[in-house]
């Protein structure tokens, strides 16, 4: 097969799939119709002559041949990426990826407002969200995954290999029910504070995807 016939735009469609394991959520990720995504999809896997994905009923896998497509396809937009970006910085703009981390209940910075701001300035940078738990994030923060995160820590107990600037401290309270006994007392401890759980509640990933979408906006985000 002749590489100038393999476009980027699939090779990111290939890699939203690959992590997210969903042809939806990579066709959301994508800002395209899923119809669209798996079209390209399937018209690569045709050039190639190899299945990329193996689709069932629930779940999405990569076969070995996509497995050994997927290093490449992510080298491959790297590459373009820095490309694009060393071009637009020899005429002093600025270009690229920003990989961003949020707990789902930050507080301290108006994220949405910080994203639009820096929308404004550098109105080329695609920016990428992703919600998570404030360790692993850290983590992947020193790892290289993301290139910043707002994360919510103990007092006194920085992430360790990463720069860290606090930005505010608030207190973490327990909400518990009048009746239960737990209510009459000054401390109370996780185990008591916890109870049974009755419904479901929405997930909190979830409804900070929405506050961010409400005031930050589809456009530039990933």
């Amino acid at each position: 097969m002749e590489m100038d016939r393999v476009e980027l735009r699939q090779l990111r469609y290939v890699v939203a799939v690959a992590e997210t394991r969903n042809f939806t959520r990579a066709a959301r990720q994508c800002f395209v119709a899923q119809s669209a995504l798996s079209h390209q999809i399937g018209s690569l896997e045709r050039e190639l002559g190899v299945k990329l994905f193996a689709r069932t009923s629930r779940r999405v896998e990569l076969t070995p041949a996509g497995e050994a497509f997927l290093v490449g396809a992510r080298q491959s937009l790297e590459a373009a990426d820095r490309a694009v970006s060393d071009a637009a910085a020899a005429v002093g703009e600025v270009r690229g990826r920003l990989a961003v981390g949020i707990i789902p209940t930050v507080t301290a910075v108006d994220i949405a407002a910080v994203l639009q701001r820096f929308r404004e300035r550098h109105p080329h940078v695609r920016v990428g969200l992703h919600v998570g738990a404030s360790d692993v994030m850290a983590a992947e923060v020193a790892a290289g995954d993301l290139d910043v995160a707002f994360l919510g820590l103990a007092a006194g107990n920085p992430p360790q290999g990463v720069e860290a600037r606090e930005l505010g401290r608030g207190p973490l309270v327990a909400v518990v029910s009048g009746r239960r006994g737990a209510a009459r007392r000054r401390r109370v401890s996780h185990a008591r504070a916890r109870g049974p759980r009755r419904g479901r509640p929405p997930s909190a990933r979830g409804l900070a995807l929405r506050r961010l979408s409400r005031r930050f906006g589809r456009p530039g985000a990933e």
